[in-house]
């Protein structure tokens, strides 16, 4: 009984002490920041709604908007300062048209001996597309349009929830804005 228990409690902490590795992270990624003048940390902020917007870009200002009340910055359209977002995604690594084994002397081939599976993509030359997501985040001062700090991201998406991913995005931009930094991971 007293073994049972032992192990019972064994698994119970390995998986609860392994939740966050199994977490994945909507776009882990980096950011990289420049702070060109002061940006006051109590500064109000204004994040346009630009008419006409897709469905996407009110979603990440939604997100963006959320992250700068969670992190107590106050948001005005007449603010001083304007936050922009400029941004997209790209696919990198796609050869899904076909094999393309480079490597000399194999050869794709079917019969009993399946011991070419064992390293698909190498053996197979196929790869898993990477969808990579970057953009740029600017803050002006309104009276002279003048950038005052800029922000490059870019992340590997995991997934396909835009709320998610927007939501990531934003609450990694927003506590650096008016600070510098260089490639931190988010």
């Amino acid at each position: 009984m007293r073994g049972i228990a032992l192990r019972l409690t064994t698994l119970t902490a390995l998986l609860l002490g392994a939740g966050p590795a199994f977490a994945q992270s909507a776009c882990p990624g980096r950011i990289s920041a420049n702070a060109f003048a002061p940006v006051p940390r109590d500064a109000t902020v204004a994040v346009p709604d630009r008419a006409g917007g897709s469905p996407n870009e009110r979603a990440l200002r939604d997100a963006v908007l959320g992250a700068l009340a969670n992190a107590g910055r106050r948001v005005d359209a007449d603010a001083p300062f304007i936050l922009s977002w400029r941004g997209g995604t790209s696919i990198e690594g796609d050869n899904f048209g076909g094999f393309n084994d480079r490597t000399s002397g194999r050869t794709f081939r079917e019969s009993d001996d399946i011991t070419w599976t064992q390293n698909v993509p190498r053996a197979g030359g196929r790869n898993v597309p990477t969808l990579r997501v970057s953009g740029s985040i600017d803050l002006r001062e309104r009276a002279t349009q003048r950038v005052v700090w800029t922000a490059v991201i870019t992340c590997n998406r995991q997934g396909r929830d835009d709320a998610a991913l927007f939501a990531h995005l934003a609450n990694a931009v927003v506590p650096l804005i008016g600070q510098p930094a260089a490639g931190r991971p988010f």
